[in-house]
């Protein structure tokens, strides 16, 4: 697996945020992230734009790397989200967690040679940047999750500029379905009586393909 360079304080954070995820769904820990950071400046020349996550496979080779926007690290330097989050640094945070989402998910699936698609990987990018921010904002609030959150995640968004109605779309349909998913973790699990009982199901949710997950999300009442 290669890596380019990266670090620094906004490292530190997606770091953070990796070993949340690596130990909520129990896998086994990767690389820091940071290492495979690549500065907005030196991707240029990368495909896609904004923050986004790249990946190639060649064989047994990965290649990968993880572009986080200009305006997320400097909101995110500003006001750190392990301190406080809220409507102030939640958009950049979530892209940082969509972002490191997809790093962790696509390391998995290559290394289980198991195939992964767009959809699946937003999905899946949608449903952990909920759980990241409800277990954060649950430490600052002594355990309470606002009933907002769910709604300034899934239904108050905005898409960046430029982004092609293909990818527009997916994205909608990912958010559509985490929302829903997330609504039922919520009424389920989300109550400090059943909340050990989540890992076992968000573990069982990361695991599935997209089919397998699209029916979970289908069957929900």
């Amino acid at each position: 697996m290669t890596a380019p360079a990266g670090g620094g304080g906004l490292g530190e954070l997606a770091v953070d945020v990796q070993r949340r995820l690596e130990a909520l769904y129990a896998l086994d820990a990767e690389a820091p992230v940071a290492d495979f950071l690549i500065a907005p400046g030196d991707a240029a020349n990368l495909p896609g734009g904004g923050s986004r996550t790249l990946f190639a496979q060649e064989g047994d080779e990965v290649s990968v790397g993880v572009v986080l926007g200009e305006d997320v690290g400097a909101h995110l330097e500003r006001r750190d989200p392990r301190l406080c989050l809220d409507t102030s640094n939640l958009g950049p945070f979530s892209t940082l967690t969509e972002e490191v989402s997809h790093f962790l998910y696509l390391l998995y699936r290559a290394r289980a040679k198991r195939p992964v698609t767009q959809l699946e990987l937003e999905l899946q990018a949608e449903v952990d940047k909920y759980l990241t921010a409800a277990f954060f904002i649950s430490r600052q609030n002594d355990g309470a999750i606002p009933a907002r959150l769910r709604h300034a995640l899934f239904r108050s968004y905005h898409l960046a500029e430029g982004v092609s109605s293909e990818r527009a779309e997916r994205y909608h349909a990912a958010t559509r379905m985490a929302d829903r998913y997330c609504g039922w973790l919520e009424s389920r699990f989300l109550r400090r009586r059943r909340l050990r009982d989540l890992p076992r199901e968000a573990r069982r949710f990361w695991r599935l393909g997209q089919r397998e997950k699209l029916e979970t999300i289908a069957a929900l009442n």
